[in-house]
Order: structure tokens, then C-alpha cells, then sequence
């Protein structure tokens, strides 16, 4: 049964309207669980621990980057929209500007602070 999202909004009842929202939503982080089990799995079919080490590692990065693309990018869309459905698109421009430029500062911000903690090889060049 598909809802028209105007009629999901105004007419429905709150729970009902989150539940239809939320249930697309868990089904899609259920997806991403599988997909990094089976990463793990065919890293693991190697038989090499290090490398299932490293991709067990570097996955709280990866999540926390994530986080911060999700911030900027669903957070700043659902704004963006809600301007634009107001007929403000000033402010809808504005936000689109701060959505970007703060996703960069904080990807180069990241960068920059697993650089500064990533131990550097004793010789650069070897």
C-alpha cells in the first residue's frame, strides 16, 4: 500500500506515520550489518588475522565518518526541504552552503587528526 507523504503527515496518526518511516529505515541499517558481516567473512576466508583485525579496526572510523556525512547530509536535506516548502529558498540556499562547507571542514578536520595520531614508519623514504 503506498501513502501519498502530504496524506502520511496530516492525516495519520503519529505512531503509524514514525512506524511507516522507521520500518525502511531498520530494514536499511539490517542491510548494512549483513553487507560488513559478509566483508568480514570473505576477508576471513584469506586466513590471514591481520587483515580481519584490520577491517575490524578500521569499522568504528568508517561509522563515525558515516555519522558525520549523515549529519550534514540527511539533517541538512530534511531543512533544506522544509525551506523550500515554505517558499524560502534564501534560507534553503544558506543551509545548502553551510551543509557543505562544514561536511569539507569536518572531513579535513578528520583528516587531520588521524594524521596526527597515525605513527609514522621509521624511515619515509625506505
Amino acid at each position: 500500500m503506498r501513502v501519498d507523504n502530504t496524506e502520511l503527515f496530516s492525516s495519520y496518526p503519529v505512531p503509524k506515520a514514525v512506524l511507516s518511516l522507521a520500518v525502511p529505515t531498520v530494514i536499511s541499517q539490517i542491510i548494512t550489518v549483513i553487507y560488513n558481516m559478509a566483508d568480514t567473512f570473505f576477508i576471513g576466508q584469506t586466513g590471514d588475522a591481520s587483515q580481519v583485525a584490520a577491517a575490524t579496526i578500521a569499522m568504528p572510523a568508517f561509522m563515525f565518518l558515516t555519522a558525520f556525512a549523515n549529519l550534514f547530509g540527511l539533517g541538512g536535506s530534511s531543512i533544506i526541504s522544509r525551506c523550500l516548502g515554505s517558499d524560502n529558498r534564501d534560507r534553503a540556499k544558506r543551509c545548502a552552503s553551510f551543509c557543505i562547507w562544514a561536511g569539507l571542514f569536518t572531513a579535513l578536520l578528520y583528516g587531520i587528526l588521524i594524521m596526527m595520531f597515525h605513527p609514522l614508519p621509521a624511515c619515509l623514504y625506505c
